[in-house]
C-alpha cells in the first residue's frame, strides 16, 4: 500500500524542533558520504518557459529512495504566492516498494528552512533574538517559523519590494509564532542590528552589503541557486565564514559563492565545512558566534528523503493519509 499524502496531510506531520533534528542528521550522513544525489536535474521548454526540474536521492544504513519532481514556470504562482507549482516527493525502500507520494512545494521550503536552522544552531549566538528576513513570499514565512523553534525570538524585521507579501507574512507569522513583525522600508533598514539574517528571494543582484551588517551577524542566503544570481554582495562572502551543505552542489549552482571567485577576491576552497561536519563534530561550533558567517544553500536531495521519512513516519503515527493499492 502507498500512502498518498496531500499539502493538509503534511502540513499536519511537521513536528518542527524534530526535523531540525532529522535534517542534521541527514546532513552529517551526507558529509560522512552516505548520501548519494546527484545533481539537479532541470527540462526546460523552449516554447512556454516551464521547467521541470528532479532531484533523487538514496541513503545508505536506512536503505531508502527519495525523488522529488517540481513542475514550474516563471510567470505563474498559486494562491499562496508560490513559483513552483507542483512539486511532489516520492518515498520507497531498497526493496523495490513505494512508501508514500506527496505534496512536494511547501516541504521543499521547510527542508530547506531546517537546514537553515541546522547551521544557525553551529554558527549563530544562543540567546540571537532578532531576526531579519528579505523576502516575504512563502519561504520567508517558513524561514520565521522554523528560526523560531530554535532561537528566542523577540522581533522581526521584514522587507519586500511587495507590500501585499509583506502584509501577508506579518498576519501568518504574528498568527503562527506570536513574534511581532516590522514592515521596513527598505533593506538595509530591515538587517540593521539583526544577529541573524534571512535571505529568501529571487534576486539575481545582492540584496544586502558588508556594510549593513554587524560583525558578529550570521546570514542563511537560501534564495539563488543559479551561478548568475546571487542574494550577497562580495566583500560579505569574501569576509565571512562560508558554509554550505555540498561541495559539488556549491559549485554547479551557488552564484553568491562563485561570482566573487571571478572577480579574484578567494579561490575555490575558500568555504570552511559542510554543515554536516558542524553537526558530527568534525569541525568545531565554537567562536563562530563572534563572527560574521553565512550559510549558503543550493538544496539538495538528502533535505528532501529526510523531511519525506519525517512525514510518512508522523503519518503512519497519526493515521493520517489515504493508503492506496498500486
Amino acid at each position: 500500500m502507498v500512502l498518498i499524502l496531500d499539502k493538509s496531510a503534511v502540513l499536519d506531520c511537521l513536528d518542527l524542533p524534530r526535523l531540525v533534528e532529522e535534517i542534521g542528521h541527514g546532513m552529517a550522513a551526507l558529509s560522512r558520504g552516505e548520501a548519494t544525489q546527484p545533481l539537479r536535474t532541470r527540462v526546460f521548454s523552449s516554447k512556454t518557459g516551464g521547467l521541470l526540474a528532479s532531484l533523487p536521492c538514496y541513503l545508505s544504513g536506512e536503505e531508502l529512495f527519495s525523488a522529488k519532481l517540481g513542475f514550474s514556470h516563471p510567470t505563474l504562482r498559486d494562491a499562496d504566492g508560490v513559483r513552483n507549482l507542483t512539486q511532489i516527493i516520492a518515498l520507497g525502500d531498497t526493496e523495490g516498494r513505494l512508501l508514500s507520494v506527496m505534496h512536494g512545494t511547501l516541504l521543499g521550503m521547510y527542508r530547506t528552512a531546517a537546514c537553515s536552522a541546522v547551521a544557525a544552531k553551529h554558527l549563530s549566538s544562543p540567546d540571537a533574538s532578532h531576526l531579519a528576513v528579505i523576502g516575504c513570499g512563502p519561504m520567508g514565512r517558513a524561514e520565521a517559523e522554523v528560526m523560531a523553534s530554535i532561537r528566542p525570538l523577540s522581533r522581526i524585521t521584514v522587507y519586500d519590494p511587495n507590500l501585499r507579501a509583506a502584509e501577508t507574512f506579518r498576519r501568518s507569522v504574528e498568527e503562527k509564532i506570536g513574534i511581532d513583525v516590522k514592515i521596513c522600508g527598505s533593506n538595509e533598514e530591515a538587517v540593521h542590528g539583526a544577529q541573524l539574517v534571512s535571505l529568501t528571494t529571487t534576486s539575481h543582484d545582492p540584496v544586502i552589503r558588508r556594510s549593513w551588517l554587524s560583525n558578529n551577524c550570521h546570514v542563511s542566503a537560501l534564495g539563488a541557486h543559479r551561478k548568475d544570481q546571487r542574494e550577497v554582495d562580495s566583500a560579505t562572502m569574501a569576509e565571512a565564514a562560508v558554509f554550505i551543505e555540498s561541495k559539488d552542489a556549491l559549485l554547479a549552482e551557488a552564484g553568491d559563492y562563485l561570482i566573487p571567485v571571478t572577480e579574484g577576491l578567494y579561490a575555490l576552497d575558500h568555504y570552511v565545512a559542510e554543515v554536516g561536519d558542524l553537526v558530527s563534530g568534525r569541525v568545531s561550533s565554537d567562536n563562530w558566534s563572534n563572527r560574521l558567517t553565512v550559510f549558503k544553500s543550493t538544496g539538495v536531495g538528502v533535505q528532501d528523503l529526510m523531511i519525506a521519512r519525517h512525514v510518512y513516519d508522523r503519518a503512519r503515527e497519526a493515521n493520517i493519509g489515504m493508503a492506496v493499492d498500486f
